[in-house]
């Protein structure tokens, strides 16, 4: 039951942050982390949300854990990567993006990334 629950919570906060309501969407996904805190996703969703408020170091630690549940799940790598990059430590952007590549070569958003991080 808190599977499902965390499920529901987990895609508000996807649909919030859409809206660009990363307040409620940050509520939302710390629910969804709160009732499946083993889940790589809502981690990775929370930390994206805290992103977009400039909680960067928080949502390193967000992309991290879940990289530590799920070392194969490439948004989380690709996250880890742009914060990284926000952060100034372009050395270890690239090789999180490169991991990310590494693990799915066709994923876009990595590509992007590791273009605008070269270009710095």
């Amino acid at each position: 039951m808190s599977a499902q629950r965390a499920k529901f919570w987990l895609k508000y906060s996807q649909q919030l942050a859409a809206a660009i309501r990363y307040n409620e969407a940050l509520a939302a996904a710390e629910r969804a982390v709160a009732l499946e805190p083993t889940n790589a996703e809502a981690l990775y969703t929370r930390g994206t949300c805290k992103a977009m408020l400039a909680q960067y170091t928080e949502a390193l630690a967000d992309f991290e854990q879940a990289l530590d549940l799920d070392n194969y799940y490439v948004p989380a790598w690709d996250g880890k990567a742009w914060v990284l990059g926000i952060l100034g430590r372009k050395e270890e952007a690239l090789a999180a993006v490169q991991h990310a590549l590494d693990l799915n070569p066709d994923y876009f958003e990595a590509q992007k990334r590791k273009q605008r991080l070269e270009a710095m």
